[in-house]
């Protein structure tokens, strides 16, 4: 039994070994952004943004800068990462990080060497979002405040986040959906981009927070599309919107359609959508079966039809299926002419589906969405008009 005793105490004592790799809260920093560009005296320039606690809490603020920007340059992000307390007085904890922003510059000769960096290091969680500076610096895209969240980074997280949700402007593109994509055999990976609007400098000042009409913003704008690692164009807002209704990843969106009468139009809020893809080869053609389905309500019109019945809305559930296929139509033709990449996912379906036919397109899928034939139906379907059924403008 003495022996027994011995044997329990000695299982319990590796739970006994206490916080072995504890850091002070005072000797800490949080990481919430990241952003690479390339270096001037070397390969790679790493810009970190820090918090500063108190600054953050209303409680505690002083009105101070709620944030911490510095640069160092080197020729991996590993390395940087490691020596970063040459400019950093406290340790960094960047599993919190919450964006990382890459150059256009750098994104246009590839990415690979330093996402693996981010892809295998234990202490950097795949939750943050990755977005592409178009026109400008990686770096300064951290670098000014804002009176939302105060962090250039946890603000665009935000917003990223938010656009997705109300609009369909942004995917939802963390780490391991874009290393998922960049391996897929039949998809091509997208990021978003984003755009300074403003002069970086003054968007770092204190006063940029507190204004009403802040001198320097940044705003999501585009969606940049990858082939080989290789950022090879951009798509707009609206083409990012027809991409996640491809993809079955719209929650809601506005949907502006024309009347019958001219330049007149109206307003659709989708509040629900789900698309089902069939795809098939065909005689040596891959073709995709696209049916899209969507349900909402009118938000707004300048139409003089009446609207006072559901039969009403029949043309206008017409004219929005029109719009939106033709949309997606002609994007889907811009991918293949001008990106020469499926950033759709297409390949993938036909993987899926009809692996028997899709082999011969395993290293070589572009060939195949090239030749591709695509079937799109757009159905939507108006369930109300809001609160009020007849037109606020009568005449």
């Amino acid at each position: 039994m003495k022996w027994l005793n011995w044997f329990i105490l000695l299982c319990f004592i590796p739970l006994l070994s206490g916080c072995w790799d504890r850091n002070e809260l005072s000797k800490t920093s949080i990481v919430t952004g990241m952003a690479v560009d390339k270096g001037e005296s070397f390969k790679y320039k790493l810009t970190i943004e820090t918090t500063e606690a108190r600054e953050m809490m209303v409680q505690t603020a002083t009105g101070q800068a709620p944030s911490t920007v510095a640069s160092l340059e080197g020729n991996s992000v590993a390395e940087l990462v490691s020596k970063f307390n040459i400019v950093n007085a406290t340790i960094p904890i960047y599993s919190h990080m919450r964006v990382l922003v890459i150059s256009e510059e750098l994104a246009k000769e590839g990415m690979l060497d330093f996402m693996v960096f981010f892809d295998r290091n234990r202490q950097i969680r795949d939750d943050f979002m990755i977005v592409i500076a178009r026109e400008g610096k990686a770096e300064d895209i951290l670098k000014v405040n804002n009176m939302y969240k105060k962090s250039a980074s946890l603000k665009l997280f935000t917003q990223l986040t938010t656009m997705q949700r109300d609009w369909g402007g942004a995917p939802d593109i963390k780490l391991n959906d874009y290393t998922r994509i960049y391996n897929s055999e039949g998809q091509a990976p997208v990021l978003p981009a984003v755009q300074l609007i403003g002069d970086a400098k003054k968007g770092g000042n204190v006063e940029n927070l507190k204004s009403e009409d802040p001198e320097s913003q940044v705003k999501v704008n585009s969606l940049g599309a990858f082939k080989k690692g290789k950022l090879v164009g951009y798509a707009s807002l609206a083409e990012v919107r027809d991409l996640l209704f491809v993809q079955d990843n719209i929650k809601s969106t506005a949907i502006t359609a024309n009347c019958e009468e001219g330049e007149k139009k109206f307003e659709y809020r989708v509040t629900h959508s789900s698309t089902k893809i069939t795809a098939k080869e065909v005689k040596g053609i891959p073709h995709f079966y696209i049916k899209i389905k969507t349900e909402g309500i009118l938000d707004g019109t300048t139409c003089t039809n009446t609207i006072g019945n559901a039969s009403a809305f029949e043309q206008l559930e017409v004219n929005i299926n029109k719009e939106m296929e033709r949309k997606i139509k002609d994007f889907i033709i811009k991918t293949k002419e001008q990106f020469n990449a499926d950033i759709f996912g297409f390949g993938d379906l036909l993987r899926e589906q009809d692996y028997k036919n899709f082999k011969k397109y395993k290293d070589t899928w572009d060939d195949g969405y090239a030749k591709a034939q695509m079937h799109i139906s757009f159905n939507s379907e108006i369930k109300r008009s809001g609160l009020r059924k007849d037109r606020f403008i009568t005449n």
